[in-house]
């Protein structure tokens, strides 16, 4: 892959598995709510995203501390990859484009790859919390229907950090903001989004966040030179994944 290479999945591609990441999503929640008055974050302590105090709204990156790698789906050519394709180190986000923790931490990575531009590669994928954010599948298909005209990441881009709330990101709002990052086919955007055809790619993303050990959002993992694998939970500060990195290089 090249570097801000930008891939999609066919339209055509299979459903199976789609109601098991159903259920597993909303496993997912709950165990969000679970955890919700949990350590989180590095070291064991607590972000600055506290969960209120009935616990009724948990912390989107309520990944518990220590947790393992599970199974990971291998980077391929229907990955959205940014970065270069020889760099030693990759970080592979599961991520969800309304959840503020997840805002919070896009810059953040955006600027390790300015950092290594030629050691790290930064993979996107999909983990919409419908339970907690009802706008953030369909923003995750909107950056799809932009990528059939490259611009899957001057979309996410644009979502990430110029839409301050959820209500921005309702459905008939997405063309017009979709315009703003770059697509200029917004009829055929609108056509794609409306269409809900890649409904089995965000599916199957939630399916391979869940079996690669996500139990909330943002969840990265950092993959090393030689296969090594670190979780990377919740929305972490430069200097944290900064250092995650050297370790390997």
């Amino acid at each position: 892959m090249t570097e801000d290479k930008l891939t999609t999945v066919a339209d055509t591609q299979s459903a199976v598995g789609v109601p098991v990441a159903i259920v597993v999503a909303g496993a997912l929640i709950a165990g969000a709510i679970y955890f919700s008055g949990s350590p989180i974050g590095k070291g064991g302590t607590k972000e600055v995203n506290e969960p209120t105090a009935a616990a009724v709204q948990p912390a989107d990156d309520g990944q518990v501390a220590g947790a393992v790698v599970g199974d990971l789906r291998a980077v391929d050519e229907k990955d959205h990859v940014r970065g270069s394709a020889n760099a030693k180190v990759t970080i592979i986000e599961y991520s969800d484009i309304e959840c503020p923790f997840c805002k919070r931490f896009h810059p953040t990575l955006r600027k390790v790859l300015d950092t290594y531009p030629n050691d790290v590669r930064w993979v996107y994928r999909h983990f919409p919390l419908e339970q907690l954010h009802p706008n953030a599948k369909v923003a995750a298909l909107a950056t799809e229907c932009a990528a059939e005209q490259g611009k899957f990441w001057e979309t996410l881009d644009y979502l990430l950090e110029k839409v301050q709330t959820g209500e921005e990101l309702a459905e008939d709002k997405l063309p017009a903001l979709a315009q703003k990052a770059g697509v200029v086919g917004v009829s055929q955007f609108t056509t794609c989004l409306s269409s809900k055809k890649y409904e089995a790619r965000i599916a199957s993303d939630i399916q391979d966040a869940a079996v690669a050990g996500g139990q909330g959002t943002p969840y990265s993992v950092i993959i090393g030179p030689n296969g090594e694998k670190e979780p990377l939970s919740g929305a972490q500060p430069y200097e944290a994944v900064k250092a995650a990195v050297d370790k390997y290089l």
